[in-house]
């Protein structure tokens, strides 16, 4: 039987973004096995996805290194690759699933299957792009208005249609630490996850601010107790987050970070009612384990493009340019300037099932839905007209899709 390979090779956020397509190839064609590579530290998460038969890692360093090489013999350049590969002990496949527009992504597509759909479909060292490729590039460019999801343009890029529902990552069978088995495990509480890290520094949220959430949720949530979620390089921040925080709060906070592996965050994640950080992988696994997500966006973070998949979630996008700041040449705020206010009451507010102001002086309060074409984010519960475009969106971008892959695909 033919197997097809899905190819994604980013971080953590992108992988968990990666499970709508996951499921929507498998739900396309059940009979035929679909496996998946990814980074080595995220293998164990991808053994979790349903819808994975196999999943094989991928070494970074030693990729990067073949794919950047600075030789013009190409088929140099594919032989050590296919002997690194050899030892991986790869099956033949019929069909690679490209989501990653880098050359590491293209070169290992290519060498393990003849058919490429996404980056590097046209051939490994031609420059042509994909059509969904060349919307997402050119709505990061000009930083224009983009309504359609990044885990349905992955959907897009690989030809199929959003999943008819949304995947679930179910909580794993295995022990916990002592300590978060009790809260997670222990008697009926509201569980709450504080993400402290970020992929990259100009994202994390300030200790000051998580200060105050928690005293926050202390004080209004009865019997809510707060997991700090993040992983080793998270450690001292999580410690000095508890060194600030008053004697009265401590027994209501505990410190996951760096104390799990990304299976057992799975299984906490699947216990918690809500999960709260920045557009960080922890956020996203934490909407796919069924927790209702609260994102507080703002540096180059973008809710239509990134906000928590499903339905149900909110988004505070900090706004551009409302509060008089000097902006760069694409109209948002200098890389790495922070709020002046940070919505910790409306987003307390939120859990607590109240009304809630959707604008405050620098953030817009989001909500998430979904439809055929996707999830969405809408102000006040009302579509706009951007919104309703994303059909017209996938149409256009679909008449434009492989020929050999259309051909292909029918068989």
């Amino acid at each position: 039987m033919s197997r097809a390979l899905l190819i994604q090779l980013a971080r953590l956020g992108d992988l968990v973004q990666s499970l709508p397509v996951l499921t929507a190839l498998q739900s396309a064609q059940p009979e035929r096995p679909l496996d998946l590579l990814c980074p080595s530290p995220l293998v164990a998460l991808g053994e979790l996805f349903p819808c994975v038969d196999r999943v094989y890692p991928w070494n970074g360093e030693q990729w990067h290194g073949l794919a950047t090489a600075k030789t013009t013999d190409c088929d140099q350049r594919l032989a050590q690759a296919t002997r690194y590969l050899a030892d991986c002990a790869f099956p033949p496949y019929s069909l690679a699933y490209n989501l990653n527009n880098h050359p590491r992504g293209m070169l290992a597509a290519h060498v393990l299957s003849d058919l490429v759909v996404g980056p590097g479909e046209h051939g490994p060292l031609n420059p042509t792009l994909p059509a969904w490729t060349g919307y997402l590039r050119q709505i990061a460019h000009d930083r224009g208005e983009n309504r359609v999801h990044l885990a349905d343009a992955f959907c897009g890029l690989c030809q199929v249609l959003p999943p008819s529902e949304i995947p679930r990552l179910k909580a794993p069978v295995m022990p916990l630490p002592l300590e978060l088995e009790r809260i997670v495990n222990g008697q009926p509480s509201t569980l709450i996850g504080i993400v402290l890290g970020a992929g990259d520094d100009d994202r994390r949220v300030p200790l000051s601010v998580w200060q105050d959430l928690i005293a926050a949720c202390a004080e209004h949530i009865p019997q809510s107790y707060l997991l700090l979620i993040g992983g080793e390089g998270e450690r001292e921040a999580a410690l000095a987050l508890e060194h600030r925080l008053p004697a009265k709060y401590l027994n209501r906070v505990v410190n996951g970070c760096g104390r799990t592996s990304l299976p057992q965050l799975v299984a906490i994640l699947n216990r918690c009612q809500w999960v709260v950080g920045s557009d960080t992988g922890p956020l996203h696994l934490g909407a796919m384990c069924g927790a209702r997500a609260i994102g507080w966006y703002f540096s180059r973070a973008r809710v239509h493009e990134t906000g928590p998949y499903g339905v149900g979630h909110y988004v505070w996008q900090r706004e551009r340019g409302r509060s008089g700041e000097s902006l760069d040449a694409y109209g948002a705020r200098p890389e790495g300037s922070s709020p002046d206010y940070w919505p910790v009451m409306e987003t307390v507010h939120l859990m607590r099932k109240e009304q809630v102001h959707s604008t405050t002086d620098e953030w817009d309060l989001w909500t998430s839905h979904r439809d055929e074409w996707g999830a969405f984010y809408t102000r006040d519960d009302k579509p706009d007209e951007a919104v309703l475009r994303r059909k017209d969106t996938w149409e256009a971008l679909s008449q434009l899709a492989n020929p050999t892959f259309q051909m292909e695909g029918s068989r």
